[in-house]
């Protein structure tokens, strides 16, 4: 698994590095989350400090990351569930006792997070669904915003994140992202579009609508068609 790592402290960074290596994790670490934006690609989980936390993880969302982020601190249990919430983390990772990382990490980790795809396109629901299978994610597909609203209201079917096309017919995905976010049993669902407008577009829809980040169209079907020519 690709890890990427933004910490302050150069001991801790090394120290996670030595811990989660020999467990055959990739590791990528940085103080500043801006030096990470290169190595999003294929990264399946961010390791993030308290101080770097929100701006990490809004940072590396907007351009892309739908990994798993884990809070990492030495807090209480109690309290790094409630900066891991403030942060919008998705979990965090106690760092005592650093025997143990390795397995605390993988239970951090937890079950398979849950994906849901909305797009009218199944060419591109397939491409993305490959992607995000090959790295652990339970993925459930809706052409329409309407069958998308179906699967959302189940708690059995709810998803962690929503991956949204815009361009949709009767209701759009603009329409729809504001709907989830406006409504409180879906406020621990994360949006992200997925959208072949330009990139000076699809940011001011993500500000405008509350969404979570964005990924380009043409960049996930270029990086297919290299891989498989």
């Amino acid at each position: 698994m690709k890890i990427l790592i933004c910490c302050e402290s150069e001991i801790v960074r090394g120290a996670l590095a030595l811990s989660l290596e020999p467990a055959g994790h990739q590791i990528l670490a940085e103080d500043d989350p801006h030096l990470l934006l290169q190595s999003l690609s294929g990264a399946s989980a961010l390791l993030v400090d308290s101080a770097r936390a929100k701006q990490a993880i809004a940072l590396l969302r907007d351009r892309g990351f739908v990994g798993r982020s884990l809070l990492l601190g030495d807090a209480t249990l109690e309290e790094l569930q409630q900066q891991a919430s403030d942060a919008g983390a998705d979990g965090f990772l106690p760092l005592n006792p650093p025997e143990d990382l390795p397995s605390r990490f993988a239970a951090a980790l937890g079950a398979r997070r849950r994906v849901l795809i909305v797009d009218d396109s199944e060419i591109v629901a397939r491409l993305l669904k490959e992607e995000l299978e090959s790295k652990g994610f339970e993925i459930s597909y809706a052409q329409d915003a309407e069958t998308a609203t179906s699967l959302i209201l189940k708690r059995a079917t709810r998803p962690d994140l929503i991956l949204l096309d815009i361009n949709m017919p009767k209701v759009n995905g603009g329409q729809f992202c504001r709907f989830v976010k406006k409504n409180q049993m879906f406020r621990t669902i994360k949006v992200v579009f997925c959208s072949g407008e330009e990139r000076d577009k699809v940011a001011a829809l993500v500000a405008e609508c509350g969404a979570d980040g964005y990924l380009l169209k043409d960049q996930l079907l270029g990086k297919w068609i290299v891989e498989n020519t």
